[in-house]
């Protein structure tokens, strides 16, 4: 009885070590956070690539407004680098990841089919990457880099991309009876 108890003892003191040095509730919230957004391997390191694309953005803008106004003072003394307005782009952009990130590490839950969880997914980064593409590659080129070539291709690509998913526009007339609507 007293084994059973010293290893009890034991235990418990093993436990509250073990939690006296670390956050449990900040493990808790990561877990959640990972369990919703990345229910498979692949979704984190797709996030991880739209994010450094996103990042890169942020800075080849920078480096664009650099190029144009002669240099980082200049472009901060007449307020073309300013923090409040390099903050409300990038606040949009953070926001609407994240959400679509959400909803897609959802999808992969509520889906039936495993395959067209990651079929989703797959589609949705992949966008999201192009876009940071292109827009990296036009910060760059008004930065003066001969990139031209490059935003065509990926523009074209992206066309390719999108081509199965645009829905063709049909003309609809307007119908004046009530019984014709229905």
């Amino acid at each position: 009885m007293d084994e059973n108890l010293s290893i009890f003892n034991d235990m418990v003191e093993y436990l509250s070590k073990a939690f006296s040095g670390t956050k449990p509730i900040w493990g808790a919230i990561f877990g959640i956070i990972g369990y919703v957004l990345f229910p498979v391997p692949f979704y984190r390191m797709s996030f991880i690539a739209v994010l450094a694309a996103a990042g890169c953005d942020v800075l080849t803008k920078m480096y664009s407004l650099c190029k144009q106004y002669d240099g980082y003072k200049n472009a901060v003394k007449l307020k073309k680098i300013f923090s409040k307005t390099l903050w409300k782009g990038t606040e949009v952009k953070i926001v609407s990841y994240l959400m679509i990130s959400i909803l897609t590490g959802l999808s992969y839950r509520v889906v039936y089919l495993e395959q067209l969880g990651i079929f989703i997914a797959s589609f949705v980064y992949s966008v999201m990457f192009m876009r940071e593409f292109q827009s990296n590659i036009e910060n760059l080129i008004e930065a003066g880099a001969d990139l031209d070539w490059l935003l065509l291709f990926s523009k074209k690509k992206n066309k390719e991309l999108m081509k199965p998913y645009e829905e063709e526009e049909t003309p609809k007339k307007e119908v004046n009876d009530y019984e014709q609507r229905i």
